[in-house]
Formats: structure tokens, sequence, C-alpha cells
């Protein structure tokens, strides 16, 4: 390949990537000026129950899961 269509890949990627950058931190800072931060928990505090569809479409609640003991909440959030 040569080296003009390397150089414009890459251009093309990176620009990509910046604007997606770009869309996160706006993202970030409306949440941050909605108040949002203050109203989260924080380390250590309980969650208050709550109820979601597990993989198989299930409903669970947080309350049945702490039933079996501790639990660990992990939000991932995905390139979508």
């Amino acid at each position: 390949m040569e080296l003009q269509k390397k150089l414009d890949g890459f251009r093309v990627n990176f620009e990509t990537d910046i604007g997606r950058k770009t869309n996160l931190d706006n993202e970030a800072f409306r949440v941050k000026n909605a108040g949002v931060e203050e109203r989260a928990l924080k380390a250590g505090q309980r969650a208050p129950d709550f109820e979601l569809p597990d993989m198989a479409g299930n409903q669970v609640s947080l309350a049945q899961l702490r039933a079996d003991g501790p639990s660990a909440l992990i939000f991932y959030r995905g390139l979508w």
C-alpha cells in the first residue's frame, strides 16, 4: 500500500476518534451540569432496590441478589 493511502486512512480514523471523544466530553459536561453527580451514589452507599431483566429475559431484583449475599454492580457501556 502506498504511503498516501496509509496516511489518508490514518487521518479518517483519527478524525472519527476525535469526534467520538468530543461527543463523550460534551455528554459528560451536560450530565455534570444537570446535577447528576451530586445525586449519584457514593462508594460504600447502599443502592436502592430495582428490577431488571437478566440475560434470559427473567426479571431479577437487587433484593433477590442481596438475599444470596453481597452483590457487585458493574455497568458496561459498549460502543453503541
